[in-house]
């Protein structure tokens, strides 16, 4: 199958191109394993600019890309990662991809076909192994395109600052370890596995396994397992142009900004600080293909051309063509709602507002149906609300920031009017809007609580109410209370004590519209997107069903603890 597969990649590439195609050639590593490296070179005498891309999610399915590279003059190496597919090694996910993808450069700027300019590309994973290597700043690589890369594996994708990434994780872990040892991805129920306990036993108990996997979840907390993947603290090493490319729904949307912001404002070259480049699209992980996502439709004009998109970079830094790059803003955002693109020079914006809503309700904010209000000014007769948290019966995963659950977890633009219809959600509503108003940045939500279990995790999730009432979720924020100081050891809640929270909203850009409504909406789960918090100072992944307790959550919104939601406004909105 494998064989058939890969003559017809073959055959498609022929037809496009009369580039010259070597497979499975081998790159050696620094240690004396190699790995597999696919070569398209255009036809002719060369030397060539060169695009890399190393993945370990088998190099094969990047030959269509690599031959329409060919046709503009760029040859392509493809490789993969070590330890899978046709590569040697153990496959050990991100722990030697930084000197991997440096030795690897290091080797085709040496190749007679390579005319000493190297550029990069993939998404994903593909786009953390551009980034890895940076720091090590080989001489040839030129200019990169790193699209969804992550920064670090435990500020998102393994885990968001201590909540872990269960789908993700169980799926993806187990998957790729049984293709690493020549088997196939494993075809059972997902969603009993999810609901294992405990979870770092939950792959075992279906015949499944991942050494990563049980890794990354006895690192629950920000160490050097986590700091040795991450390049969180090297962006002063780095000195390479990088165009980075996420979307409002890409679980990777708030670590690509980090990126973009952290390599603008350190890298060691006045050169590289200022060939930074942001574009955030309104789709979720990695380019869209049409103008329908999740519930909304954003028009054609949302839609990019991945191929012109990387050519014009690479076209300007490893061919020095003249095109226009340079007069380029550096940020290029959708702005939702809208649905227009939007050049910008500064991030954040600093021309936005904060607004400041203040929760209301008197007392019964449970669920859409409640009296749940979100105000300009707080009302003398508000209090708290209160609801019951039972990890038993969590809240489904329904639209968001998503990566890679494998259908499980549907991302996305989607209405959230079925989980808030729940009694378990919070939910403060504003009036019908008089004028448009634009929240483009990062919303905050600022939470006074008490509760009457040691941990817990809060959920936020800011909506755009339609006129027929639909609620398509437009941003997210996350805590688990624990790590609430501090993500390198948990810090105990006090029973029944009353606490503050600031939860940060991922960045987003929407203009709600005259005649819609802002909602914002509170719980305690997201299932399976996240693991279930069993409100227990008991380690992550290591709590049983007997250590489940159902928490009572009290949210105070009074003169002394006003919890409120602060949105980034645009002035001038129409």
């Amino acid at each position: 199958m494998k064989i058939g597969f890969y003559c017809c990649l073959l055959f498609f590439q022929s037809l496009l191109s009369n580039a010259q195609v070597r497979t499975d050639v081998l790159v050696p590593m620094r240690d004396g394993v190699q790995l597999a490296a696919d070569i398209y070179l255009p036809d002719g005498a060369g030397p060539f600019p060169v695009l890399l891309s190393r993945t370990p999610y088998n190099k094969i399915r990047g030959a269509s890309r690599a031959a329409k590279f060919n046709q503009y003059g760029y040859a392509v190496v493809l490789v993969d990662s070590r330890g899978i597919h046709a590569s040697q090694g153990n496959w050990q996910p991100y722990v030697t991809e930084a000197i991997d993808g440096y030795d690897t450069q290091e080797w085709i700027a040496k190749q007679p076909w390579c005319d000493g300019n190297i550029g990069m590309f993939g998404t994903s994973y593909p786009g953390f192994t551009q980034l890895l290597p940076a720091p090590y700043r080989s001489n040839s690589v030129k200019a990169i395109v790193p699209v969804a890369a992550q920064s670090d594996n435990y500020g998102s994708i393994w885990y968001t600052d201590g909540l872990y990434h269960l789908a993700l994780a169980l799926r993806w872990g187990a998957n790729q370890a049984s293709l690493a040892s020549g088997g196939n991805p494993p075809s059972i129920n997902w969603m009993q596995v999810m609901r294992y306990l405990p979870v770092k036993s939950a792959l075992g108990a279906f015949g499944l396994e991942s050494p990563f996997v049980s890794q990354t979840i006895k690192h629950s907390t920000y160490d050097d397992f986590w700091k040795s993947m991450s390049v969180r603290d090297v962006y002063s090493e780095m000195d390479v142009p990088a165009f980075h490319v996420t979307g409002w729904y890409d679980d990777l949307v708030h670590e690509t900004i980090v990126n973009f912001l952290s390599m603008q404002s350190h890298s060691r070259s006045k050169h590289a600080r200022r060939w930074q480049k942001l574009l955030i699209g309104p789709w979720g992980h990695g380019l869209p293909r049409e103008a329908v996502y999740g519930d909304v439709n954003f028009g054609p004009n949302m839609l990019i051309d991945s191929d012109k998109l990387h050519l014009n970079w690479y076209d300007y830094h490893l061919k020095g063509i003249d095109n226009g790059l340079n007069e380029e803003a550096p940020i290029r955002i959708f702005v939702m709602g809208a649905n227009v693109w939007r050049d910008e020079y500064e991030w954040p914006l600093e021309r936005v507002e904060r607004s400041r809503f203040y929760l209301n309700s008197s007392g019964g904010a449970n669920s859409r149906f409640g009296d749940g209000s979100l105000d300009l000014e707080l009302s003398s007769k508000s209090d708290a609300d209160t609801y019951r948290y039972d990890p038993r019966n969590p809240v489904p995963t329904y639209g968001g920031s998503g990566c890679c659950g494998g259908g499980l977890t549907p991302h996305g633009p989607l209405d959230q009017r079925v989980n808030q219809q729940r009694q378990d959600v919070l939910v403060y509503t504003t009036d019908i809007l008089e004028k448009d108003i634009e929240v483009t940045g990062a919303i905050e939500l600022q939470l006074f609580f008490r509760t009457d279990v040691p941990d817990t995790d809060f959920f936020a999730t800011v909506s755009d109410v339609y006129p027929n009432g639909k609620a398509i979720l437009v941003a997210e924020a996350m805590q688990r209370m624990r790590y609430r100081k501090s993500i390198e050891a948990p810090n105990w809640l006090n029973l029944n004590q009353v606490y503050e929270v600031k939860m940060q909203f991922w960045e987003t850009s929407n203009v709600f519209k005259a005649g819609h409504r802002i909602r914002l909406h509170l719980t305690s789960s997201n299932f399976p997107r996240f693991d279930r918090n069993l409100n227990a100072a008991v380690p992550i992944g290591e709590g049983l069903d007997a250590d489940i307790v159902v928490a009572t959550h009290v949210i105070y919104h009074n003169q002394e603890l006003p919890s409120s939601l602060y949105l980034p406004v645009v002035p001038n909105s129409k």
